[in-house]
């Protein structure tokens, strides 16, 4: 399967806020679109989604997933997300190399840090199958709730 990243649209970004993950990882569900504007989710507004996010598709021009791209002054921190009909499915790997591409593209050799919630280890397995190391754990207040987070870090071989 073919996949890309492309912008991602406000229509896009609404189809995103619908999707329902089952089980534990019903966690990842985000609230209403209007719930996400009304907490200002960085996801709804137009500047920060145009500058930071991109949505992962296939050759039929499917939505299967999407990213963030967010700098600071140390790091690009990443977040990323499938469509739930897409978990488990083998997308992730390519997700990651199409996600660390474009952070190459766009910062060079900054190192890339992403935080994810410790109880997923499939994510953290796909994660450290294209060369994210763990570096800690730290308990951190989401907009989504309080939660465990592994961190991850990426660092090119090249410096």
């Amino acid at each position: 399967m073919g996949l890309y990243l492309d912008k991602m649209t406000e229509d896009m970004a609404k189809r995103i806020c619908k999707w329902k993950y089952p089980g534990v990882y019903k966690t990842y569900n985000m609230p209403s679109w209007k719930n996400c504007v009304d907490k200002n989710f960085g996801i709804t507004n137009h500047k920060i989604r145009e500058k930071e996010f991109l949505v992962l598709k296939d050759n039929n021009n499917n939505l299967c997933g999407y990213i963030r791209l967010k700098e600071d002054s140390d790091n690009v921190l990443i977040g990323v997300g499938l469509k739930p009909s897409k978990c488990g499915q083998g997308i992730g790997n390519k997700l990651m190399k199409l996600v660390l591409e474009e952070c190459n593209n766009r910062y060079g050799n900054k190192n890339i840090r992403l935080l994810v919630r410790s109880f997923n280890k499939r994510a953290i397995r796909c994660y450290e199958k294209v060369g994210f190391k763990i570096v800690k754990t730290v308990r951190k207040n989401t907009l989504m709730g309080e939660d465990k987070f592994t961190i991850m870090e990426y660092q090119l071989k090249i410096r």
